[in-house]
């Protein structure tokens, strides 16, 4: 923040030392941010709001009752979004592609307004991965959860830090770090490309030499080699595929994800190990 951010909380820390700044030592981005914040926060529920004012500080008890009530990760979704219509129709078409690749139910409107039960942190710091988005794996944990709707205010103060690029790029992100669904794409090219054209290949070879071209289709030398060409791409693209099986096995390896993660609050007869 290049206003006086820090020099406020500094003050407020002098006359409260339940207030804490956690100071960056330069700008890392909005998600890196996060996982700083959750890495340092120290009590039995964390709750992460945006500064600008768009998210309601008076729904923080709502949050505080519902994880009282066994909720271990309290989802603020908003109801009402803000932009032109092409945005809305991106964000509603990002969270139909994540889900869809995924396999997760990443609900549309969530946002990084949310509270997260200690076990949910101590899940959320064995991720090391980069190039993150915070809610996502967030939710990828899994966890017991509820979702409260708000209304989003208007902008207080600042303007809109991600530019289109870098919501692009935060969206691509995302689909490569939950998914390798992606990688095998040309491999189903490649499938599809191979089948068709060597069918068509076989259907020339039979209609034009077995049987003298009954049918009339008059299939040219250039047009038999196309189909040759074409059924080379298909076998190069399946190659590529076989080989984004083993990029794919490499990119889960280098992730470091835990196998599991155990629910000690709605297990039973367990505890956790610092317990024992």
């Amino acid at each position: 923040s290049h206003d006086d951010t820090a020099k406020l909380v500094k003050d407020w820390h002098r006359h409260d030392d339940r207030i804490k700044l956690l100071k960056l030592s330069r700008n890392f981005g909005k998600e890196n941010t996060l996982s700083a914040g959750l890495a340092a926060a120290r009590g039995q529920a964390i709750l992460t709001i945006d500064g600008d004012g768009q998210h309601p500080a008076e729904l923080i008890p709502q949050f505080v009752a519902d994880w009282r009530d066994g909720a271990q990760v309290v989802v603020g979704v908003r109801s009402n979004r803000q932009g032109s219509r092409s945005s809305k129709l991106g964000s509603r078409f990002f969270y139909r592609i994540f889900n869809k690749l995924t396999g997760q139910r990443m609900l549309p409107g969530s946002t990084d307004y949310r509270l997260i039960d200690r076990a949910v942190q101590q899940a959320f710091l064995q991720l090391g991965e980069s190039g993150r988005m915070t809610r996502a794996l967030i939710d990828w944990l899994g966890f017991e959860r509820t979702y409260i709707r708000f209304e989003a205010a208007p902008r207080g103060t600042g303007n809109v830090a991600y530019s289109l690029s870098k919501l692009v790029s935060l969206a691509a992100n995302s689909f490569v770090s939950h998914s390798p669904k992606p990688l095998y794409l040309f491999g189903y090219l490649g499938v599809f490309i191979t089948l068709a054209s060597f069918t068509l290949g076989v259907t020339v070879f039979v209609e034009q030499l077995l049987l003298g071209d009954p049918l009339h289709w008059k299939f040219t030398g250039t047009a038999m080699l196309a189909i040759l060409i074409l059924f080379l791409i298909g076998i190069v693209l399946l190659s590529q595929g076989m080989l984004s099986l083993y990029v794919s096995h490499i990119h889960h390896q280098s992730k470091r994800r835990p196998l599991y993660i155990i629910d000690y609050a709605h297990s039973a007869g367990v505890k956790p190990p610092h317990e024992d």
